[in-house]
């Protein structure tokens, strides 16, 4: 995933997203250098940023030195593996021009939620928060099952519920994450299916395929607001990409004693 280097809407602050590798640490270095010239700190959002190795840390120090004293440069909400390659080359000790600056998503098993619009172009960000979660939280071996999951759950409330908002919250637990998609409408009863002709409620289907438990509380005209809740454990084996038939009509089964 190649670097971006974007405005964070505010003066001296930048979003890195991707990776900052060997392949570009070169021009990353010259960039953030003409940025950071001058005084006040030089403020770096992380949050985005995948995969950083020894030859981004340098850049990082390079742009330090252009910064007028007592300006510092400050590294805004690392995802945790890259705050722990930070850690390790020393850029977060004591005293130090350079500040890793956790924020409020720095914090591992807490939970979380957020409230997104109910637009189709809503999705990719659910996705991101959930994603970002998820790596967070240690959960990376299952990330794509519950992204997926999380995706397909806010699609349907997006679609069928016609409410302005859809919540998604995240609660890790030692050994499982559980995540809810709510939303204030009422729940349109589609019955799963795993034959090749029914194209109605497979959504639903795929959600059980890839997840531990789901549960639905479903929102009616007389008691509106639908809650889907999905479990991942850690104990979960990773799904193979080819599946099979037979997995394919027991979760059909679960899904239709679910739903009923």
């Amino acid at each position: 995933m190649p670097l971006e280097i974007a405005s964070a809407g505010q003066p001296r602050r930048l979003r890195l997203s991707g990776e900052l590798d060997l392949s570009v640490a070169a021009q990353v270095a010259l960039r953030l250098e003409v940025e950071a010239a001058g005084e006040g700190d030089l403020v770096l959002d992380l949050s985005s940023l995948r995969f950083i190795d020894s030859s981004g840390v340098r850049a990082l120090i390079r742009a330090t030195g252009r910064i007028t004293p007592p300006g510092r440069l400050v590294l805004w909400s690392p995802m945790r593996h890259v705050g722990v390659v930070l850690s390790l080359m020393g850029l977060d000790r004591k005293g130090s021009r350079i500040l890793v600056e956790r924020g409020r998503d720095g914090d591992e098993g807490k939970a979380m939620a957020r409230s997104f619009p109910a637009r189709l172009s809503a999705l990719s960000r659910i996705r991101e928060f959930v994603r970002r979660r998820a790596v967070i939280d240690s959960f990376e071996p299952w990330v794509d099952e519950i992204v997926l999951a999380v995706s397909e759950a806010g699609a349907n409330a997006v679609i069928h519920s016609g409410t302005p908002q859809v919540h998604v919250s995240w609660r890790p637990f030692g050994d499982r994450v559980e995540v809810e998609v709510r939303d204030s409408g009422t729940f349109k009863r589609t019955m799963p299916s795993a034959a090749p002709d029914q194209l109605s409620g497979r959504g639903f289907l795929l959600m059980m395929s890839v997840m531990d438990q789901i549960s639905i509380d479903c929102g009616t005209d007389q008691r509106p607001g639908t809650v889907v809740r999905m479990v991942k454990r850690r104990s979960s084996e990773l799904r193979s990409r080819s599946g099979s038939k037979r997995d394919a009509h027991r979760v059909a089964s679960q899904a239709e004693r679910v739903a009923s």
